[in-house]
């Protein structure tokens, strides 16, 4: 039952917002009543802490592969992966400022484990630039800012996509990954960029 509340709930928010679907709403929809409901979740904080812990959970997938050679596809397999992810639950993106501000545990939790990307994604370039594929950082070039404005781009993509409805806006007509890849390119080495074109030759660039 406590899987059948999450699914129902999962699709509430992603349907209408967080803050504008009730636990009697989540409750009636499952034909149900409040009562047994908070048998299960005694509140909507309770219920989105393990929402956002299997959100979690699914995240622990997207670490560095160990003894063995990192092609620049893992980067975009990751980011892959975190597109998937917010289209799954895009109610937590779209409303992730007043999911901060509303659910102080939730938010001390996600700000624990962006910290733990950002370790992670640095351990990513400096393996690129070892291995010759991103160029060394340098008084023009800092790569803590280049993870930022990744971690910024991906984060709030889908929630800037509902905002922006004119057709002709330019970055409307590229998908997320093409958006990264366009703030990685420009530190790409000569062998880095070569092995670029070579992954654009097998696989294509989603367009959503």
């Amino acid at each position: 039952m406590k899987n059948k509340i999450k699914s129902k709930a999962i699709t509430l928010f992603n349907a209408h917002g967080i803050a504008n679907v009730s636990m009697k709403q989540v409750a009636d929809s499952l034909k149900m009543s409040a009562g047994n409901l908070g048998y299960h979740y005694k509140n909507k904080a309770a219920l989105l802490a393990v929402i956002y812990a299997d959100m979690y959970e699914e995240t622990l997938d997207y670490i560095l592969p160990e003894n063995t050679y990192i092609t620049l596809f893992h980067f975009e397999e990751m980011m892959l992966k975190f597109d998937d992810l917010q289209k799954r639950y895009c109610f937590f993106f779209n409303d992730l400022v007043h999911i901060i501000k509303t659910y102080p545990a939730i938010a001390k939790e996600y700000e624990a484990s962006n910290l733990v990307r950002f370790k992670d994604a640095r351990k990513l370039i400096n393996y690129y630039i070892e291995t010759e594929r991103l160029v060394p950082e340098n008084d023009f070039v800092d790569y803590n800012k280049t993870i930022y404005t990744i971690w910024m781009t991906s984060t709030f993509w889908q929630s800037q996509k509902l905002a922006i409805h004119t057709a002709s806006y330019t970055t409307n007509k590229c998908g997320a990954i093409e958006m990264l890849w366009s703030i990685l390119l420009p530190y790409l080495t000569a062998k880095g960029l070569e092995e670029y074109q070579q992954l654009r030759k097998f696989v294509k660039l989603p367009t959503n």
